[in-house]
């Protein structure tokens, strides 16, 4: 199950600066002081197999695995498909990893309860497992990795910026931006970050006490973007926020209080957590990540610590929660109901009034009668359509032509309208529209302002395509300025 807040589009005023940076410096990570761990990592194995060391320390393991219990592999498995020790370097890499996954193995074989401790087997064996550990310390990401089994400052902090691979980090940076667009101007930069990074403590808390002891470790932006999940929901309670959701096959848009995705999502993390348990994902904590948010972002309301206008603030059309009514309108014109379909659609005309698709329903349902008094105003209103989508440009093409077929030269429209017009027309290369519409202009007895701008950008066009009407468009320019 996926859901995501799509409720807004930043703009010049609540662009959120900070979300920019904190992707900014998730990046500079991953690519500079992450960026040549594999390579690092790929020679410290690359070495300690060439010693000689991993073929022995793994057939320790297998007999010392014999007496185990609960391990998460099967070595004796793992040799039927596996190449021998030295031969492909991944599947040495995959050897040590379920070694290093088994911390009772060294400690058993510390403690000479696997071989002899004095052996000058074991001599060699520690002698290359320390090497191989200094040539991993160079590691940005293993000296800084959420370990389970201690605590440093620095990896608290540093964890939640790293990440394990180019998916991990875009799948994050997608989530961080579309939370930030709707949070960051509710809460203010300084607030926001502190949400984050407090977030990231909690989910980080949860994580060690739920796997405390193990030999492996996290990172990840996830527990703290978590986080700024939970804070959205509680931030923004009971005001509705338009959401994508996709389950299973399924996807939609809809608009719901925002309140509602605290325990969808809680209750997702949760599920996983218990369904997926010893998955490589910390779903506990993205869950503390959850809850952690939740609390921090109840605080802050309670404290009066946001911005209410933003909060409160309209985010604009959103057709797709339209969508059933739309279809009642599609349906009402194939019945040929015309007076149906136009009462259907003039509450949504009202709240997207850029939306192409809407226009051009209710021209069709204009056309359904005869001599109809709303088609003039329906016409004239999309043609005024800015023309900011592709869709938007070719119903104003197409209605303009319509609108000369029924009006031929006597146009009613008003002088600024035609000019607006001629210049749009112009700029999207309708050249036969624009030429007539400024040609209507230019027969007028009394002066139209604006007529030498949409002549000079008619001239500019038709120079741009080669076409001799440029000459006469750029003359009507300079007689009419």
């Amino acid at each position: 199950m996926l859901i995501l807040p799509l409720d807004r589009k930043p703009t010049r005023e609540n662009f959120p600066y900070v979300t920019a940076a904190i992707v900014l410096v998730n990046l500079l990570v991953f690519l500079l002081l992450q960026g040549g761990d594999r390579q690092i990592e790929e020679q410290a194995v690359d070495r300690y197999v060439e010693s000689g060391v991993l073929a022995e320390e793994w057939q320790w393991f297998t007999d010392w695995a014999e007496r185990a219990h609960g391990l998460e592999a099967d070595p004796e498995e793992m040799d039927e498909w596996l190449p021998e020790p030295g031969e492909w370097s991944w599947s040495d890499r995959l050897r040590l990893a379920v070694i290093d996954s088994e911390p009772d193995f060294h400690r058993d074989l510390e403690a000479g309860l696997v071989i002899d401790p004095d052996s000058e087997e074991i001599a060699r064996w520690r002698e290359a497992r320390e090497r191989l550990e200094a040539d991993r310390e160079a590691s940005f990401t293993r000296r800084y990795l959420l370990y389970y089994d201690e605590v440093e400052a620095g990896s608290l902090i540093m964890h939640m910026f790293m990440h394990g691979g180019v998916g991990h980090l875009v799948g994050n940076m997608l989530f961080l931006v579309l939370l930030g667009i709707l949070l960051e101007p509710a809460l203010g930069g300084l607030r926001y970050l502190g949400l984050y990074l407090i977030s990231g403590l909690g989910s980080a808390a949860v994580s060690l006490t739920v796997n405390w002891g193990a030999a492996t470790g996290s990172l990840g932006a996830s527990g703290a973007i978590a986080g700024l999940m939970g804070g959205l929901a509680v931030v923004y309670g009971l005001r509705k926020v338009r959401f994508f959701y996709w389950a299973f096959v399924y996807f939609d848009y809809v608009r719901a209080p925002a309140l509602v995705l605290l325990p969808l999502w809680l209750g997702w993390e949760m599920l996983q957590w218990m369904l997926f348990e010893g998955s490589n994902i910390a779903y506990e904590a993205h869950a503390g990540g959850i809850v952690t948010g939740a609390l921090v972002g109840w605080l802050l309301v309670r404290a009066g610590q946001v911005n209410h206008e933003t909060l409160d603030q309209d985010s604009g059309p959103d057709v797709h929660s339209d969508r059933k009514t739309v279809a009642e309108a599609r349906k009402a014109l194939e019945a040929l109901d015309p007076v149906r379909a136009k009462r259907l659609l003039k509450p949504l005309l009202k709240r997207h009034g850029d939306e192409a698709r809407l226009w051009s329903l209710y021209l069709a349902a204009c056309r359904l009668r005869s001599e109809d008094p709303d088609l003039d105003i329906a016409m004239k209103r999309i043609l005024r359509l800015p023309g900011d989508t592709p869709e938007q440009r070719e119903l104003v093409v197409d209605a303009f032509a319509e609108y000369r077929r029924l009006r031929g030269k006597h146009l009613k429209m008003s002088a600024p309208l035609a000019v607006s017009l001629a210049g749009r027309l112009a700029r999207w290369g309708a050249v036969d529209q624009a030429c007539f519409l400024v040609d209507v202009m230019a027969r007028s007895t009394r002066p139209i302002a604006g007529l030498d701008e949409a002549a000079g950008l008619l001239a500019d066009r038709l120079e741009c395509d080669g076409d001799s009407r440029a000459r006469r468009y750029r003359q009507l320019h300079q007689r009419s300025a």
